[in-house]
């Protein structure tokens, strides 16, 4: 027999329970081909990496199956493609985790998790210093005329009989 992984999405649209359902319809599937389910794995909702039908969250459902006949996994992998209620589906050839390896898995995403929460945003400053400011342009200093000369050479200009 040989070992296959399929991680497959289901849309936002479905609620959690309506997911479940679809789960089992796949899992059925599997099953009526001959397959034997081994690890599964609900990853959750999750935000997609790009919109797809303008759908931007989805469903992650990761299933470990065996199948004896690869012909079967051609009839599994189009029933998966033509389903309105499965957005994406993969299938991979994949050697078999073992139960130390899901244990030591389980335990690397509780380390994790621990980590994650441990990074308080408080700690952080609320944004990086800046560097020093660039100093603001002087402003231009004009130089002030008194108006007494001005009014002087204004009248005499305008009391002269040159003008048109």
């Amino acid at each position: 027999m040989k070992n296959y992984e399929l991680l497959y999405i289901i849309p936002n649209q479905y609620t959690e329970d309506e997911a479940k359902g679809i789960k089992e319809k796949i899992d059925g599937v599997i099953k009526s081909h001959g397959g034997v389910i081994g690890y599964e794995n609900l990853m959750g909702k999750r935000k997609l990496a790009y919109p797809i039908d303008k759908i931007a969250h989805g469903y992650y459902i990761l299933t470990e199956f065996e199948l004896e006949d690869g012909t079967k996994l051609k009839e599994i992998n189009d029933f998966l493609r033509l389903d309105k209620e499965i957005l994406r589906a993969q299938v991979i050839a994949k050697k078999k985790i073992t139960p130390e390896e899901i244990e030591r898995q389980k335990k690397q995403e509780a380390e994790f998790k621990e980590i994650e929460t441990k990074d308080d945003r408080s700690e952080r400053p609320a944004r990086a210093p800046r560097k020093e400011e660039r100093p603001v342009a002087k402003e231009k200093v004009e130089k002030k005329v008194e108006a007494k000369p001005l009014d002087e050479k204004l009248n005499e200009i305008l009391s002269g009989d040159d003008i048109i």
